[in-house]
């Protein structure tokens, strides 16, 4: 049996890879090769405990993952947990893997397939609300897809814009890298605005002036209580597409938009209907992208790195 830290997960698939895997996992779970069920979420204590199961024709995986969003403040990552990977045909666990780096680096693969879908060929600049580690990894994996030459960030404190910056830089040393003011100030100098946080409100004021032509991808509310886009963004989109069909009925970004008429059900779908060529964007529309993940893409980026160490 593997034990796989986040280094070793970090270090065993390059980007392309893994937007790749994640990729043909959404593919095959849109096609019913994969089996997801509803994920649990148990709630107390501040704290969001999730099990989410996901079963394929090989291999099966259950993530066990603990949300403390208190975590930081003791210097211990928000995100803690474990992804089991077993043998579908006996049931024997093959490898025990780092939650934490498995959900960073295939919700910034989704993330990039989102932005490969709405945002222009030619698009040089994104902003990034939220600077931990998902706004990182998103940013990295925004690169892989896109010629990015500016990034514009900003975060309810400083803090943590130093430690960003010099991430981005080591992979990127040729990317320009600015603080903003104001989350307003970013959206107004950003083609793409990635929302990387677990806000329960709004994380800008959009106006409509502000948000006109403008390309967003909400990453990091997960609950219902949780929107981090706000309704005009919502009362302006043409097609909200979602990584997961679960996404109408457990985030309030997708919640809220329907409940509230912004959107009606026919301009809410999946990535996967895309992939599937079931549904198709035209670049002119106003499309917004989110992710709340699902085990779908546990199961897919677990499989590809754990046959990567046992076939190389």
């Amino acid at each position: 049996m593997l034990n796989l830290s986040a280094e070793t997960i970090e270090n065993s698939l390059s980007p392309a890879e893994i937007i790749e895997a994640v990729k043909t996992g959404i593919i095959k779970c849109e096609s019913g090769v994969y089996k997801v069920p509803t994920r649990m979420h148990l709630e107390g204590e501040g704290i969001t405990n999730l099990v989410m199961p996901a079963m394929g024709k090989r291999y099966f995986c259950t993530k066990l993952v603990s949300v403390v969003p208190s975590n930081p403040q003791r210097d211990l990552p928000m995100i803690l947990g474990t992804v089991v990977l077993s043998k579908m045909e006996t049931g024997e666990t093959l490898a025990l893997m780092d939650a934490p780096m498995i959900t960073a680096l295939r919700t910034a693969a989704v993330g990039a397939l989102g932005l490969d879908l709405i945002a222009l060929k030619e698009t040089e600049t994104i902003g990034i609300i939220g600077l931990g580690v998902q706004g990182i990894w998103q940013t990295i994996f925004a690169c892989t897809v896109r010629p990015i030459k500016q990034v514009y960030c900003y975060s309810r404190t400083k803090a943590k814009f130093d430690f960003f910056k010099k991430k981005i830089l080591e992979k990127y040393p040729q990317i320009s890298i600015y603080w903003c003011e104001s989350s307003e100030e970013l959206v107004q100098k950003s083609q793409v605005i990635y929302t990387c946080t677990t806000s329960a409100k709004p994380v800008f004021s959009g106006t409509k002036d502000l948000i006109q032509n403008k390309r967003f991808i909400s990453v990091g509310s997960f609950r219902k209580d949780m929107q981090e886009l706000p309704n005009s963004v919502y009362e302006e989109t043409d097609v909200l597409i979602l990584d997961s069909e679960a996404a109408k009925e457990e985030v309030g970004d997708v919640i809220n938009a329907l409940r509230n008429g912004f959107l009606t059900e026919n301009q809410v779908f999946t990535i996967g209907k895309i992939f599937a060529e079931e549904r198709r964007i035209e670049h002119s529309q106003n499309v917004v992208f989110k992710s709340v993940g699902m085990a779908a893409f546990d199961l897919a980026l677990a499989a590809a790195v754990y046959e990567k160490f046992i076939f190389r």
